[in-house]
């Protein structure tokens, strides 16, 4: 018995990067009581509050996906990871590999307003565009011109704009955006770097990476086609 409800488990975790929740498990049949057996046993491992891990699956960003799950602990697997709940902010240029934000408290942007339970999570409301949303490894993340839009609009978080451009310098020396979609999400946006009126968001792209410290040298280098 304990050997079927562990492969009904995996067959989730499979399509969630190793991750099952307690509501999912119930949803097909297997009780609190049940899961805690097979923690003890340590097959699966608690990570959060009705998050587990099932043994054998070794994914990064553990606890950023735990929290991620957790926020919508009963949805379908099968379901579209973009139609949920979004990591953003710091949280989402963590998964992009970009900056040295810390990602915590995880920001994660959702349609309406909600109380979290987890102390270490922060909802952010905002009605995302199919465009602003993109799937990582696994993980609904905002788009990279959106991460550093919302990053340099960021009251709460308070993010230094020197760090903004850091991300901002990473995802173009990564590849993972170019400067004119970074430039489409900042235009207008140079308010808390000095800049009056509805400036281009090449303007604050740029000012952006001067506050960073990018000298134009290295600028041309993030403006090079990847080899």
């Amino acid at each position: 018995m304990e050997a079927r409800r562990f492969a009904t488990l995996a067959a989730i975790a499979e399509q969630q990067t190793g991750l099952v929740s307690t509501a999912q498990a119930a949803v097909r049949g297997i009780s609190r009581a049940a899961l805690g057996r097979l923690a003890q046993a340590e097959v699966i491992l608690p990570l959060r509050r009705g998050i587990y891990l099932v043994r054998g699956n070794t994914p990064d960003l553990l606890d950023l996906r735990a929290a991620w799950l957790a926020t919508n602990p009963d949805r379908d697997p099968d379901a579209d990871l973009a139609s949920g709940p979004v990591l953003s902010h710091a949280a989402a240029a963590q998964v992009w590999q970009a900056g040295d934000l810390s990602a915590w408290p995880a920001d994660i942007t959702v349609p309406y307003r909600r109380w979290s339970r987890q102390q270490d999570v922060r909802y952010r409301v905002r009605a995302l565009d199919n465009a602003e949303v993109t799937v990582v490894n696994g993980l609904p993340v905002t788009s990279p011109g959106r991460t550093v839009a919302d990053l340099l609009d960021d009251r709460m978080g308070g993010h230094n704009p020197a760090h903004v451009g850091k991300v901002a310098a990473d995802l173009l020396a990564g590849r993972r955006e170019t400067r004119a979609g970074l430039a489409r999400h900042l235009r207008g946006k140079g308010g808390r770097l000095g800049l009056r009126g509805a400036v281009s968001g090449t303007t604050v792209l740029n000012a952006l990476l001067q506050a960073a410290g990018y000298t134009e040298r290295v600028e041309q280098d993030l403006k090079a086609p990847a080899a």
